[in-house]
């Protein structure tokens, strides 16, 4: 396929301060970044213009997640908390820190029930708490044994939840938050997904390889090769297509059916923090630590 599948739109400028992560609303329209400024910025996705900076946390962000109804908005921080917001009046409804390791306490990621009312959390320490969202009250912890995270995805219909940590792979079925397996995969693991059907699960690695992984058994499946140290994926909603992004700054499109690289775009001129697909599965955003955020029109 030629490389004019992906369109360039526009890009989105944050006053040089890296851009650490970002999210889509549930409806396409609004983008959310994490920035490297310790801000939450809000963007309209169409035209690139700022609608609100929120201020709040003492340190980068590491993660922003939009519940599934666009009406809460969780951040985390290296200041060590976690931050849940209404979305459109910008109050912070609840926040906490989690007390672990000093060192290690930090929340490096969290997903969402597709219900919106149970927030899973990763922290660098290797634990996976859960809380209700509407109390902010701590539910339970998977465990530094069961499935520490410092990474985390969830599948579209909240049954499957997997987890990656110093190289090993963890599944969870929800909400009964049993484990389904765990599975040593012997690589860095620094950016994970899961297709929308919850069946299979990708890993992208400093090797220069995404790896697919069955969610049911743990069976590495097959490999994308040929783009070297990855840091970042994103799967579409309908599950064709996949991208990846690496410390320099590029991006590869690949197609899942066939197993093959689509397109490679270049553009960003720093590790590439992010990348998601939006629900009509029309446009790429990507984000960068060179301080912008990038929107690609698939076609």
């Amino acid at each position: 396929m030629p490389d004019k599948l992906l369109q360039y739109l526009r890009c989105f400028n944050d006053d040089k301060s890296g851009v650490t992560t970002i999210a889509i609303s549930p409806d396409g329209q609004t983008l959310v970044s994490g920035n490297w400024d310790k801000t939450i910025k809000i963007w309209h996705l169409a035209t690139g213009q700022l609608m609100r900076t929120l201020e709040g946390h003492k340190s980068p962000l590491t993660c922003v997640t939009l519940s599934p109804n666009g009406q809460t908005l969780v951040s985390s921080s290296w200041d060590k908390t976690v931050k849940i917001w209404d979305f459109h009046t910008g109050e912070i409804k609840h926040s906490w820190k989690i007390y672990e390791s000093e060192e290690y306490c930090i929340v490096d990621c969290s997903v969402i029930s597709p219900d919106g009312k149970t927030l899973y959390t990763g922290t660098r320490y290797g634990s996976t708490y859960y809380w209700d969202v509407n109390s902010g009250k701590e539910l339970g912890n998977l465990g530094i044994t069961s499935l520490g995270s410092t990474l985390l995805a969830m599948s579209a219909d909240g049954r499957t939840l997997a987890g990656t940590y110093t190289g090993t792979l963890k599944v969870y079925d929800l909400p009964q938050n049993t484990r389904r397996f765990r599975v040593e995969t012997g690589h860095d693991s620094p950016s994970l997904a899961i297709s929308p059907d919850g069946e299979t699960i990708f890993i992208g690695d400093y090797d220069g390889k995404i790896h697919l992984w069955g969610a049911h058994q743990g069976q590495e499946l097959s490999t994308l090769g040929g783009h070297s140290g990855i840091v970042a994926i994103g799967v579409s909603p309908d599950g064709k297509m996949l991208a990846s992004g690496n410390e320099q700054g590029t991006i590869k499109l690949w197609e899942l059916d066939s197993k093959t690289e689509i397109c490679s775009l270049e553009g960003h001129s720093a590790e590439i923090s992010k990348l998601i697909f939006s629900p009509d599965n029309q446009t790429l955003v990507s984000s960068s630590l060179d301080a912008s955020i990038k929107v690609w029109g698939i076609r």
